[in-house]
């Protein structure tokens, strides 16, 4: 079991939580999907929720403020830094935004969340006593994240300059991406263009991708549960992924990854 207990790389997606308008469906729709468990809301945190896997941390949630139009039912990917004021204003000299700017959340760490330049939302995390997700690439957990982008050339700049990350034109017959590595051979995250056929509505964006055991019965249940299919499973060198949405129009993936083809669905 990948347990990942140590601060990650900065720059590496390190946390994902999810933004809805209803915390108790999204238990019963995140539970039954996952075996997520739910601790209660967290008061002085504006009633933020910490879910686990098992009992490692995995994921977070918040109840939307329905006064707020600028809140949405989304996910959102956080990435490591030790330093949010410091990265916070180079992204910003770098054309990226801020809607919520560096603070401190208790002391688990230091957040701040914004848009890059082509007004993709993320997070930035450092942290403290949380260091992210205690799992990954195991069913139930983060596995991979990307930022699908509107103006690839501008997205991946930007990462590059505020991130570092070093990037791999992977793309092949037409379509844009690339993977963006740290310091090690590994890669921690990827940058794609949005395919000009997509509707006009996707805008860029921050996909998380969850670790499931089977690609195909976990979309399944996501319909059962009252989700939908936006692309159904298909296969790719790195798993068998498919895009869904939650209960309440989330946007998240679901994949297989080869270790897991073995074993028995959740």
């Amino acid at each position: 079991m990948p347990v990942h207990e140590e601060r990650f790389a900065p720059g590496a997606p390190c946390w994902a939580d999810v933004m809805v308008d209803d915390l108790d469906r999204a238990r019963d729709f995140y539970g039954a999907l996952f075996g997520w468990t739910f601790e209660d809301p967290v008061p002085e945190a504006g009633g933020y929720v910490m879910v686990r896997k098992d009992g490692h941390v995995v994921a977070g949630a918040m109840a939307r403020n329905p006064d707020d139009p600028g809140q949405v039912n989304a996910w959102t990917v956080y990435l490591a830094t030790d330093d949010v004021d410091e990265t916070a204003a180079r992204a910003a000299a770098a054309g990226g935004v801020f809607f919520l700017e560096p603070m401190d959340v208790l002391e688990v760490g230091r957040i701040a969340v914004g848009a890059d330049p082509a007004g993709a939302a993320y997070g930035l995390w450092q942290s403290m006593e949380h260091t992210g997700t205690d799992l990954v690439d195991e069913p139930g957990a983060l596995c991979w994240a990307e930022s699908m982008s509107r103006d690839y050339e501008a997205s991946t700049r930007f990462y590059a300059d505020v991130f570092g990350y070093r990037l791999q034109e992977t793309g092949e017959g037409g379509v844009q991406y690339s993977v963006a590595r740290l310091e090690g051979e590994e890669p921690v995250a990827g940058i794609g263009a949005i395919p000009a056929q997509a509707a006009a509505d996707v805008r860029s964006h921050w996909m998380v991708y969850f670790a499931v055991a089977d690609c195909d019965a976990a979309a399944d249940r996501v319909t059962s549960l009252g989700g939908s299919v936006v692309q159904p499973p298909f296969d790719t060198p790195h798993g068998r992924l498919s895009v869904v949405t939650g209960a309440q129009g989330e946007t998240f993936s679901v994949m297989q990854l080869p270790a897991a083809a073995a074993e028995p669905a959740g």
